[in-house]
């Protein structure tokens, strides 16, 4: 519709200014101490070696072959920590898991055995004794 009717293209951006306006208007400023740490956190990494792959001693120019990585969280800890609770639940969740598969593969053997049995029980006695001619 934007393509046929252009006056469409003009009421949406107009619609577009007026809600950015609202929302500047209404906007919250954030606390001066947090851009003071966000400005003082990037001139402290500004000069440090994690910014870039290689280091070639140019001043921080890489050549134009190679890209720049740059490291978005320096001293990220790569370490989960677990409560108590959720390990001692794992724990019993591995334990019983466990106990499980030992009981079923008890009663699976139990169950072979028994059917052995119940298979002589029921199998008359003379199909049991040798043919004799």
């Amino acid at each position: 519709m934007r393509r046929l009717h252009p006056i469409l293209e003009q009421e949406i951006a107009a619609a577009e200014l007026r809600l950015e306006n609202n929302i500047m208007a209404e906007a919250v400023p954030p606390p001066v101490r947090l851009k003071d740490r966000v400005m003082e956190d990037a001139r402290r990494y500004k000069h440090q070696e994690y910014y870039f792959k290689h280091d070639n001693g140019g001043g921080g120019e890489q050549p134009p072959h190679e890209p720049v990585y740059i490291d978005i969280r320096p001293g990220w800890n790569r370490k989960i920590t677990v409560s108590i609770w959720w390990r001692c639940a794992f724990l019993a969740l591995c334990v019983l898991t466990m106990s499980l598969a030992a009981s079923t593969w008890y009663l699976y053997k139990r169950t072979n055995q028994l059917e052995e049995v119940l298979i002589r029980l029921k199998t008359p006695a003379e199909a049991l004794l040798p043919a004799s001619h």
